[in-house]
C-alpha cells in the first residue's frame, strides 16, 4: 500500500511541477519581445562578438525560472546584478549528435525554460548584489591563482570549473570525472572528517548529547561546502542524504541501507521529480546501491593490514565493474583504465590532497594572513592528479560502445547484479561475463554508415566504416566557428572513429583562417583537400580517388566553379551531395548530360528554393533527402517551396533541425535510417515527427 502512496505522490508532484513549467514557457514565448526582471547568475562568459549568461527571472509568471541570453556589445556585466531587460526568446532546442550533451533534459532538470538574446532597447540596471559567496571565490581565486593546479583547486574548493579543452579529455579518458567535481564524496568526506574531529574531543568535553552535537556540527559543515559550490545539484543530493542520515542517527532510528536507499531516493524524486529524467542522478544512487550491495555482501570481518588490502582491492574492483556497465548503459562507454585511476587517486585524495584543501580553504576563508606554505604543500598534492589527466587526454583511452545495446547491458548488469548477490563466489564469472560484453562490438562486421550532423546552418557530413571515415564540411566561405571541439571530437569519440583519412571544406579561402582543430586522437592519414578552386586554380577535389576502400566516388566539378559536387555509390546505393551552390551552378549542371540519379540526396544550400529546383530533383530523383538546417533559423530553411517540390515526388525529407543528427546504414537491400533524437534517453522528452525507422527501395 506504501508503494501506491508514494506512486501517486510522485506522479502528482511530477504533474504540478511540469504545469508550472509549461505555463511559465508559454508566458516568455507568447511574444517576439518581452521586457522581464532579470539577475544575473555568474560571470558571463565574454566573447569577440556578445556575452553569454545564465539569468533567473525575478518577476512574473515565470519568476524563479532560468534563461540563457546573449547580449551583443553589452556593459559591464557582473553575477547579482538586476536588470530590466527587453528580450527575444524562443523554446530550449541544443544540436542533437552522437555524444552530445542533452539541452532539452537540462533543461527540465535545472528549471531553464528558454534561450534568446537581448534586443535593442531601453535596459536599466536596477541593483548591483555583491553576494557573500563572491567575495570569498575572489579570496580563494587570489590564493590559488600562481599555481599549476588552480583549475583542479578552484573545482574542488567552489565548484567552478574552468577546465581546459585538454582538462576535460583527461577527466573523461581516465574516468575521474566524479573526482574533479563537488558531489557525494566530497560533501561525504567532509561530513565524515569533521565528525571524526569531533568524536576525538569526547572524553575531553563534558557536554550532553555530545554525539548528536558532532552530528549537526558535520553536518553544518558540508552544508556549508555545498554552499560554497552553490548548491549545484549534487551537492543538493548529497545535503539531502546526510540530513537523512543525521536524522535516523540523532534519534537512534535504526534503518538498514537497503531501506535507507529506498527512503532517499523516494524522497529526493518527491523534492524533484524531473531528476527522474537525469542519467547524473541515476548514476549518483546507483552507484551509491552497489556501494551498499557490496559492503553487505563483502563486509570487512579481519582487520589485519592483509585482510584490509585484500579487502580494499576486491571493493574496488567489484565497483569498478559494476560502474563500468553502468556507465555504458547511460555513456555508451567506458575509460579501461577507471579501476587504476580509482585504486590510485581516490584514497590519495580522500586521505591526504582533498583534507590538505580544506584545511587550506579553512584559513583562507577565516582570513588567517598567510597560509601560503598551505597552499605550495596542497598544490603538490594535486600535481600527480593533473599528471595523469594529462597523460591520459593524450591517449585514445575513451572505448565507445555504441553498437552495444543499452537494453542488452541492462538485462547483463541484473544478471551479474542477482549472480553477486546468491552466489558466493560471484567474482569469478562476474569479470569474464563483463569481458565478454566489453569486446562484443569488435566482433560485429562493420558496415558503411553516413552521418549528417546536427550543425546549424551547415552541412557536416561524415561517411564512416568502423574506426575510419572520410568527412565533409560544406560550410560558408565567411563562417569563422571551429565546430571540431565543441561538437567534431565529442561525435569522433562517440562513434570510435579513429582516423580521418579525409577532410573536404569547401572555399578554404587562406584570408579566412579558420584554424580547424583536431585531437591527436584524429589524425589526417592522408590528405586534407581545404581549397576545390582558390589556390590558383587547382582543384583540390579532383585529388580525391574514384575509389575509397569499397566505395566509389564520382567527382561532379562544374567547370570554372567554386564546388565540390560529389556522387559517392556505397552497397549499390548512390548518395548525391550537391554541398553550397548557386544557381548558375545548378543550371550548368542540368545541362551536363552525365547520370545524376541517386537514391539519397542532401539537399544544396540548406534547402534553399534558390536551388533545389524541380528539375534537379527530377534528374536526381531520390528515395530519400535529407537536410541540415539550424531549429528556427532566420532564412526558414528547408524553404516551403522545396518541400512542396519534394511532396508533389513522394520523397519524404528529414530534417536535423527537427531529428537531430540523421544516421544512414547501408545494406545490400535497404538503408536502415535512424535518427539521433530518437534514441538517446529519454526519448519521449523530445521526439521527432514520425519517420520510418528503415526504408527498403527496390532496385
Amino acid at each position: 500500500m506504501a508503494v501506491f502512496f508514494g506512486a501517486g505522490c510522485f506522479f502528482a508532484s511530477l504533474s504540478w511541477q511540469y504545469q508550472q513549467q509549461q505555463l511559465a514557457s508559454s508566458t516568455l514565448l507568447e511574444k517576439n519581445h518581452i521586457v522581464l526582471l532579470v539577475k544575473i547568475n555568474a560571470t558571463p562568459k565574454v566573447y569577440a562578438q556578445y556575452s553569454q549568461f545564465s539569468a533567473t527571472v525575478l518577476s512574473g509568471p515565470a519568476r524563479g525560472y532560468q534563461l540563457t541570453l546573449r547580449w551583443q556589445q553589452p556593459p559591464l556585466l557582473a553575477a547579482g546584478q538586476h536588470w530590466r531587460l527587453r528580450l527575444r526568446l524562443k523554446p530550449l532546442h541544443g544540436l542533437v549528435n552522437p555524444g552530445g550533451f542533452n539541452t532539452t533534459t537540462y533543461g527540465w532538470v535545472n528549471g531553464l525554460l528558454a534561450q534568446g538574446q537581448v534586443s535593442k532597447g531601453p535596459h536599466i540596471l536596477l541593483q548591483q548584489q555583491y553576494s557573500l559567496r563572491q567575495l570569498l571565490l575572489e579570496r580563494v581565486e587570489r590564493a590559488i591563482s600562481p599555481y599549476a593546479t588552480a583549475p583542479l583547486l578552484k573545482a574542488l574548493a567552489v565548484g567552478e570549473r574552468d577546465f581546459s579543452a585538454r582538462l576535460w579529455l583527461g577527466a573523461q579518458h581516465s574516468g575521474l570525472g566524479h573526482l574533479l567535481a563537488i558531489s557525494g564524496l566530497h560533501i561525504g568526506l567532509v561530513f565524515g572528517w569533521v565528525l571524526w574531529l569531533a568524536s576525538c574531543s569526547k572524553g575531553v568535553l563534558a557536554i550532553g548529547r555530545q554525539y548528536q552535537l558532532a552530528l549537526l556540527l558535520a553536518l553544518g559543515a558540508a552544508l556549508f561546502y555545498a554552499w560554497l559550490a552553490s548548491f549545484a545539484i549534487p551537492t543538493v543530493r548529497a545535503s539531502v542524504a546526510l540530513a537523512l542520515l543525521v536524522i535516523c542517527r540523532s534519534q537512534l532510528a535504526r534503518l538498514s541501507l537497503g531501506r535507507f536507499w529506498l527512503v532517499l531516493v523516494s524522497l529526493l524524486l518527491l523534492v524533484q521529480p524531473f531528476w527522474v529524467l537525469s542519467a547524473s542522478f541515476w548514476l549518483s544512487v546507483l552507484a551509491v546501491a552497489i556501494i551498499f550491495i557490496v559492503l553487505w555482501r563483502y563486509p570487512l570481518t579481519q582487520y589485519h593490514w592483509r585482510a584490509r588490502l585484500i579487502w580494499f582491492l576486491r571493493f574496488h574492483l567489484l565497483l569498478s565493474v559494476m560502474m563500468t556497465l553502468l556507465t555504458i548503459v547511460l555513456f555508451s562507454g567506458f575509460s579501461p583504465v577507471v579501476l587504476l585511476s580509482n585504486l590510485i587517486f581516490v584514497p590519495w585524495c580522500s586521505l591526504v590532497a582533498i583534507p590538505l584543501l580544506l584545511l587550506s580553504l579553512l584559513l583562507t576563508l577565516s582570513g588567517v594572513s598567510d597560509v601560503t606554505w598551505l597552499w605550495q604543500l596542497t598544490d603538490l598534492a594535486f600535481r600527480p592528479l593533473l599528471w595523469w589527466l594529462h597523460a591520459s587526454a593524450d591517449q585514445p583511452l575513451w572505448w565507445p560502445m555504441s553498437q552495444v545495446s543499452g537494453v542488452m547491458v541492462s538485462l547483463l548488469t541484473m544478471v551479474l547484479l542477482l549472480a553477486f548477490l546468491f552466489i558466493r563466489k560471484a567474482m569469478l564469472i562476474l569479470i569474464p561475463l563483463s569481458v565478454l560484453l566489453l569486446s562484443g562490438s569488435a566482433l560485429q562486421v562493420s558496415t558503411w554508415q553516413l552521418h549528417l550532423l546536427d550543425s546549424g546552418q551547415r552541412q557536416v557530413v561524415l561517411l564512416q566504416r568502423g574506426s575510419r571515415a572520410l568527412l565533409y564540411d560544406a560550410a560558408p566561405a565567411l563562417a569563422i566557428q571551429d565546430i571540431a571541439a565543441r561538437q567534431l571530437e565529442p561525435v569522433l569519440r562517440q562513434l570510435g572513429i579513429r582516423q580521418l583519412d579525409y577532410l573536404l571544406f569547401r572555399q578554404q579561402r587562406t584570408e579566412r583562417q579558420r584554424q580547424w582543430r583536431l585531437l591527436a586522437d584524429y589524425p589526417v592519414r592522408q590528405n586534407n583537400l581545404d581549397s576545390f578552386s582558390q589556390q590558383g586554380g587547382v582543384s583540390s577535389c579532383q585529388q580525391l580517388p574514384a575509389w575509397y576502400h569499397d566505395i566509389q566516388i564520382e567527382v561532379l566539378v562544374v567547370p570554372a566553379s567554386d564546388h565540390c559536387i560529389l556522387r559517392v555509390t556505397v552497397a549499390g546505393w548512390r548518395l548525391f551531395i550537391p554541398g553550397i551552390i548557386d544557381r548558375a551552378t545548378e543550371q550548368i549542371l542540368l545541362a551536363d548530360s552525365r547520370d545524376l540519379t541517386a537514391e539519397v540526396m542532401l539537399l544544396a544550400n540548406n534547402g534553399s528554393a534558390a536551388v533545389n529546383s524541380l528539375s534537379l530533383l527530377q534528374r536526381v530523383n531520390p528515395s530519400l533527402a535529407l537536410n541540415a538546417a539550424a531549429f528556427m533559423n532566420g532564412y526558414q530553411h528547408p524553404a516551403q517551396a522545396v518541400q512542396q517540390r519534394l511532396a508533389l515526388l513522394g520523397v519524404p525529407l528529414l530534417n536535423t533541425a527537427e531529428y537531430g543528427a540523421i544516421s544512414i546504414r547501408f545494406k545490400p537491400n535497404k538503408l536502415e535510417v535512424s535518427s539521433w533524437q530518437r534514441q538517446r534517453l529519454p526519448f519521449w522528452v523530445e521526439k521527432p515527427p514520425a519517420i520510418a525507422e528503415t526504408l527498403v527501395t527496390t532496385r
